[in-house]
């Protein structure tokens, strides 16, 4: 009898610990929050090792022949399972296989107890065979559900009102609260039932997805390895004809290429401005004009013009016949006489 206590009260000490996981505010990829579910794994792995070893579940008895305090142990199985989804970890696949265990698991033992209702049955089934419906049948499904999941939580906070689920139950089933407290567990593993199937559901889902993205990495790790053996195949002994042909009329290499990514390069032309950018900055282009001595470098300020001194007579008459000289070509060369035949039909 000592074990069964110590067993009761090691499940009672999982159990608070759940409940805050799901009422936590921290993120699931908080250290804190994974070392939580560590240590709640372990207290119901243990707890379940317990069970199996005291043979608390046996086929040769009903559901009305268990004791009340044994009732909760239907849960360790379902809390194993979500406690698996909390998770986080390298391979998710891995860990939510397991969850999906634990939850067959569970549903297993309620049905050879009749925990399982009829319509809990057709449903899990379905699910199992992955039979398809009609979109509109299965929304009517969803909202039945869910419906009848939110009538439960109704039901199990009436019940958890009039009792307290953390007192000794010891004490409270040599009372007339016995009733209560064995139908609050029978509610608690209803939800949960119903919890299940709809996990289920959704591992089925996500297990589609994470299979489809592991075929794909293979997929991608394959063309990758064949790249690599077929430019292994190769003959590098022999000398390079690096002016010739790359490929043989039947398709075989004649000397070694590279492959680029056709991908990458195809994006490339997609994912780029209508305009043609600079290959140069402007620094970079006039450097380069100096260099073809398209600029002359030097320079700086202009040269102020030089006062003719009136008494050099010579100096005054060269200015006199150098004006007279442009004057003339002016006159004879009028402004945009050079252009007169542009634009001309």
């Amino acid at each position: 009898m000592s074990e069964i206590v110590s067993l009761g009260q090691h499940f009672n000490k999982g159990q608070r610990l759940f409940r805050l996981l799901e009422n936590s505010e921290l993120s699931t990829i908080d250290t804190k929050y994974q070392k939580q579910v560590t240590d709640c794994s372990e207290i119901f792995t243990s707890c379940l090792q317990q069970v199996r070893k005291a043979g608390v579940f046996s086929s040769n008895e009903t559901l009305e022949d268990m004791k009340t305090s044994d009732l909760k142990y239907f849960l360790l199985e379902y809390y194993l399972g979500e406690l698996s989804l909390k998770t986080v970890g390298p391979e998710r696949f891995v860990l939510v296989e397991k969850a999906k265990s634990h939850f067959e698991e569970f549903l297993e033992l309620c049905e050879v107890y009749e925990l399982l209702s009829k319509e809990d049955k057709k449903y899990y089934s379905e699910q199992s065979k992955q039979v398809k419906k009609d979109p509109s049948k299965k929304r009517e499904e969803k909202i039945a559900r869910y419906k009848r999941e939110q009538e439960t939580k109704s039901k199990l906070e009436e019940l958890e009102s009039l009792l307290s689920l953390e007192e000794d139950e010891s004490l409270a089933e040599a009372s007339d609260m016995e009733d209560t407290i064995r139908e609050s567990f029978l509610t608690l593993i209803d939800l949960c039932i119903q919890k299940t199937l709809e996990q289920y559901v959704s591992i089925q889902q996500e297990e589609e997805m994470l299979l489809q993205m592991k075929q794909m990495h293979l997929r991608n790790g394959e063309q990758s390895q064949r790249d690599i053996d077929e430019a292994s195949e190769l003959r590098l002994d022999q000398p390079l004809n690096r002016d010739g042909p790359i490929l043989s009329k039947e398709g075989q290499p004649l000397r070694p290429f590279i492959i680029t990514n056709q991908r990458k390069a195809l994006q490339d032309q997609v994912f780029r401005p209508g305009w043609r950018l600079p290959t140069m900055s402007i620094d970079e282009y006039l450097q380069q004009e100096m260099d073809r001595g398209n600029f002359i470098s030097g320079g700086g300020k202009t040269p102020e013009k030089v006062e003719i001194d009136d008494n050099d007579e010579a100096a005054l008459d060269a200015e006199t016949y150098k004006a007279r000289e442009w004057d003339d070509f002016t006159d004879a060369n009028p402004r945009g006489w050079g252009n007169q035949g542009v634009n001309r039909g």
